[in-house]
């Protein structure tokens, strides 16, 4: 008999450590990224500002995001806090948490194969 992976066990135990900021006099709470959708933080990550708003509504809840909702939201702020949330995760603009980790580059550097340029070179047979 095949054991059956308990995904709600594992979301249970592996919890990281949530993300608190204080914004006008208040108090909020941010799940750790890897705690979030990862279907909405992977358009989050790549600057989507309406993912970032739903990412944000979701990770903080209806008794926050009520109370938040009711605050200004200049874009300046909110893009700080995304980033000031995903340094606390740690993922760096770009990187979601919820991509593969990655084994490194493979790619080597390229290797020059004609000596003419793309400006204004011409060929010698011309």
């Amino acid at each position: 008999m095949t054991d059956v992976f308990d995904l709600d066990a594992y979301v249970a135990e592996h919890r990281k450590t949530p993300y608190p900021f204080r914004y006008g006099g208040q108090d909020f709470e941010l799940p750790h990224a890897q705690d979030t959708d990862w279907r909405v933080m992977e358009a989050a990550d790549q600057g989507d500002v309406p993912a970032i708003q739903t990412l944000f509504r979701r990770g903080l809840g209806p008794e926050q995001w009520e109370r938040f909702d009711k605050l200004p939201q200049p874009a300046g702020a909110m893009g700080e806090l995304f980033r000031r949330w995903q340094a606390h995760s740690g993922t760096k603009p770009g990187e979601s948490p919820a991509s593969p980790s990655s084994s490194g580059s493979t790619a080597g550097p390229s290797t020059r194969r004609s000596a003419a340029t793309t400006r204004g070179s011409r060929s010698a047979k011309s």
